[in-house]
């Protein structure tokens, strides 16, 4: 990393004292690197994997993203060089900012959830075409938008050994048959999960993990939070009822209406998730099995 390192303008006598991987995540491998005589104390290495439960990725194309976020309001960390050569590090790689702020899983009275709540509303109101993200794909409508999700999911299984499992047969013929009303096309990330929004003062001072970014319906994006809500134990009821839910539309000024299919969607993808940890890591992701089985068959039923 080193030697790769001091070919990039600025970071000629760079030394990496240390390589210190990220705890938790199930992205793109990511590690800080502490430096010295370079622009910058610390860095992001984000190492593209091969495998993993959010295949086939592709850390050049969150690069882009990034670079192209980092001239809007979204606030995001800087890139600082990308490489595709995979003689350097056996995959391409980004070499990102270090931002100093720790996630609003950790921030403790640095967090705020209404702050979380509206830069969410601020991704998705970002006008994407005038930040040059339609280079990410433009669905024809945000039901095509839901429909290309579900297939990107869906293509995951085999790999995963669970495109027999039948509950997830079932859920993903019912997500086929399933088309939301409504809706409208914006830049979702893909995964607001709160590990991925820093804070600092209260304030959202980045967005990590744009791996996943797309043009697409934004109450996806909405839904994700809301099955991982329930999986933590919030009890299953209107989606639109659910406390992020209304901030959301509060935030956002748009109502949220018909989330019932997002919410089904994320709690598939998740149950898919679920197998494909089992597959690379050897063990049950934070949750189990039976609350996915249930949460999905009440989801199912409203569909």
């Amino acid at each position: 990393m080193e030697a790769w390192l001091r070919t990039q303008a600025g970071f000629e006598r760079a030394r990496v004292e240390a390589v210190e991987p990220f705890a938790g995540g199930a992205s793109n491998i990511t590690c800080r690197l502490a430096l010295r005589d370079a622009p910058v104390a610390a860095a992001v290495l984000r190492l593209q994997r091969t495998r993993g439960i959010f295949e086939p990725y592709d850390v050049l194309r969150e690069g882009e993203v990034l670079r192209r976020l980092a001239a809007t309001d979204v606030p995001v960390p800087r890139v600082l060089a990308a490489e595709h050569d995979l003689s350097v590090l056996g995959a391409p790689f980004l070499l990102l900012e270090f931002v100093d702020a720790p996630h609003m899983g950790e921030a403790g009275p640095e967090a705020d959830f209404g702050a979380f709540t509206a830069a969410v509303a601020g991704v998705h109101a970002l006008d994407w075409r005038a930040a040059g993200l339609d280079m990410l794909g433009v669905p024809a409508s945000p039901a095509a938008g839901f429909a290309a999700e579900v297939e990107t999911v869906a293509k995951r299984m085999p790999a995963f050994g669970c495109e027999r499992e039948p509950l997830l047969a079932r859920a993903l013929d019912a997500l086929r048959a399933c088309t939301p009303g409504g809706g409208r096309l914006a830049l979702c990330q893909g995964d607001i999960n709160v590990f991925n929004y820093l804070f600092r003062a209260r304030k959202v001072v980045a967005v990590v993990d744009w791996e996943q970014a797309r043009i697409s319906d934004p109450r996806s994006d909405v839904g994700h939070l809301l099955a991982l809500s329930h999986l933590k134990g919030a009890p299953f009821g209107p989606a639109e009822e659910m406390p992020f839910a209304v901030m959301y539309g509060q935030a956002s000024g748009r109502p949220l209406e018909a989330m019932a299919p997002f919410r089904a969607f994320w709690l598939f993808q998740l149950g898919v998730i679920y197998h494909g940890w089992r597959a690379f890591n050897g063990s049950d992701p934070w949750y189990t099995w039976p609350q996915l089985e249930e949460l999905l068959g009440a989801a199912l039923a409203e569909l």
